[in-house]
């Protein structure tokens, strides 16, 4: 990842932080973060002692909802001021004993030691923008413990050919143009909008987690089954039906012919020992 990429990606959520959770105030990412957490709870660790790594998280709402379930957090991300929001809410829950804030790069993690976690999260997709995921998913896989589980989110790259560049290439009438930008994407996966970022399909983030050291215990999109409603009727549809749109997001997130047309990806790898890892590799 380049420095000017780095600072496009800092600069946006310092300048966003203070209005950055009134977008996700809707029916569409209430039931987004659901079936985030449902999937969550799956791998979460057993312990009163345990410690969660909350990477890129922003301002603080994976933190909080941990923190509120006896775990011990450190939170931490890029932006300053993301944080700076973080910790006036943990202040309003009185969470300070269980949540740490850092300022810490995904891609560089150093000032974790090894094999300190019990688990790790990279919820909000800071995989997919810091441009440079087998770094980021190197430094997660490094600093949890051995049987740690390791989930992280990204963005979809089905999702963004169907959502973003097909009707582009029907707009520009399938010219030259826009199908070299479709193929291009394809290839790398990487787009620009406020900066840029990397999405995936669920075959290459099974095998960058494969290559960091983590297996790939299970893939699922969220949400799959509301991608077909438009913009303005979605969150409609959803807060009219929630609970049981949310049900069959549930049965649904993880069946192999639908995970790719997922709004966003999120994968769970667990680590190994060294000696487990490279007998599987045999």
């Amino acid at each position: 990842m380049r420095i000017q990429d780095s600072n496009a990606v800092k600069e946006f959520y310092e300048r966003t932080a203070e209005e950055y959770d009134k977008g996700y105030e809707t029916p569409y990412w209430r039931l987004y973060h659901e079936i985030t957490w449902r999937n969550i709870k799956r791998f979460l660790p057993k312990g009163e002692n345990a410690v969660i790594l909350d990477a890129g998280g922003g301002t603080g709402y994976w933190a909080i909802r941990l923190a509120k379930h006896g775990y011990r957090v450190v939170l931490t991300d890029i932006s300053k001021n993301m944080l700076k929001v973080a910790e006036e809410k943990i202040r309003t829950v009185k969470l300070q004993d269980r949540i740490e804030t850092r300022i810490v790069d995904i891609r560089d993690m150093s000032c974790f030691e090894s094999n300190h976690f019990n688990m790790a999260l990279a919820e909000g997709d800071p995989v997919s923008y810091c441009l440079d995921a087998e770094k980021a998913v190197r430094e997660l896989a490094r600093v949890v413990k051995e049987n740690a589980h390791v989930v992280a989110s990204v963005d979809s790259k089905y999702a963004m050919i169907h959502r973003a560049l097909i009707p582009c290439l029907i707009e520009e009438k399938f010219s030259e143009q826009s199908i070299r930008r479709l193929l291009e994407f394809n290839k790398s996966g990487v787009l620009k909008r406020d900066f840029k970022f990397q999405s995936f399909t669920p075959e290459e983030l099974k095998n960058l987690f494969e290559t960091c050291g983590l297996e790939a215990v299970r893939i699922i999109g969220k949400p799959i089954l509301t991608q077909s409603f438009t913009r303005e009727e979605r969150d409609e549809i959803i807060a009219e039906n929630f609970r049981r749109i949310l049900e069959l997001e549930s049965r649904f997130c993880d069946a192999p012919g639908l995970v790719g047309i997922g709004g966003h990806l999120e994968i769970v790898g667990i680590k190994h020992s060294m000696r487990t890892h490279q007998h599987r590799l045999h």
